[in-house]
């Protein structure tokens, strides 16, 4: 399960890198097409897709995310809350190096064999370092410090928020998944895991799966009860300030006029 979820979580950072690389992409080309009306210059599309290559390149990173090692530099993004620039850019500056080497042999390659347009080897490496290492650089900065700011802030949530517990049967052990409980209610020394009508307990107490599920969609609405908000079908208040909380399945539960401000901050 750790397994998966590790896979998971890299896989959505990756999304959030390429969709920042796919946004710069676009808008240098559109740059590249605005530039060209501005001072009425001839605009060829293939050109201004040929000269992104070194931006495209950058989908390779991030589709190795987390995946290289160097000997004596963490490369897999296992950040501290302290940033040495110093060590960041003696990683970075020599992978910029090779993203303009490859970059220029591509951009070389593809012209002078499906292109009218020829480029040397040696104009485009003269070319690239001129103008798109500072700006790759930045850009491969800006990438560590996304995926710097996710593993710090986010990730470290997600792995805390449980998808599973496991209720014991007797001599067998089921699993079930979080989102499928619909609502909590004491059963001391237990609490009743409502699913479907069915009461699975769970040796804890109401305070303490709040604490463990570590989930916004479960909110206390009574004393000895808490209830998974996504859950809910419809609300109706009583006479007494206290209200009726109607569940998918018809289930009534009663919200207490002591959790309905705890409560009104979530559901919404």
């Amino acid at each position: 399960m750790q397994h998966m979820k590790n896979k998971f979580n890299n896989i959505e950072i990756r999304g959030i890198l390429f969709g920042f690389v796919a946004s710069i992409s676009l808008l240098m080309m559109i740059h590249d097409y605005l530039t060209s009306v501005l001072f009425k210059q001839s605009y060829y599309f293939s050109e201004s897709i040929l000269f992104k290559i070194p931006i495209v390149l950058l989908i390779v990173p991030i589709f190795i995310y987390r995946t290289i090692k160097i000997k004596g530099a963490e490369v897999d993004f296992k950040f501290s809350k302290e940033i040495n620039v110093t060590k960041i850019m003696l990683y970075l500056i020599p992978i910029v190096v090779i993203h303009i080497m490859i970059a220029s042999l591509l951009i070389a390659f593809i012209s002078q064999t499906f292109m009218e347009s020829h480029f040397t080897f040696r104009f485009l490496i003269q070319n690239k370092f001129n103008q798109d290492f500072i700006f790759l650089l930045t850009i491969y900065g800006l990438m560590f410090l996304i995926s710097r700011y996710y593993s710090l802030n986010i990730l470290p949530y997600k792995e805390m928020t449980i998808q599973s517990l496991s209720i014991k049967q007797g001599a067998k052990t089921e699993m079930i998944a979080v989102n499928d409980i619909e609502w909590i209610s004491a059963e001391t020394p237990y609490v009743g895991l409502w699913i479907e009508n069915i009461k699975h307990l769970y040796p804890s107490t109401l305070s303490d799966i709040l604490t463990k599920l570590n989930n916004d969609d479960f909110v206390r609405i009574h004393r000895s009860t808490i209830v998974n908000i996504s859950k809910i079908d419809s609300i109706h208040s009583r006479s007494n300030g206290d209200y009726d909380i109607k569940l998918s399945d018809n289930t009534l539960l009663r919200l207490s006029r002591n959790y309905r401000h705890q409560f009104n901050t979530r559901f919404k």
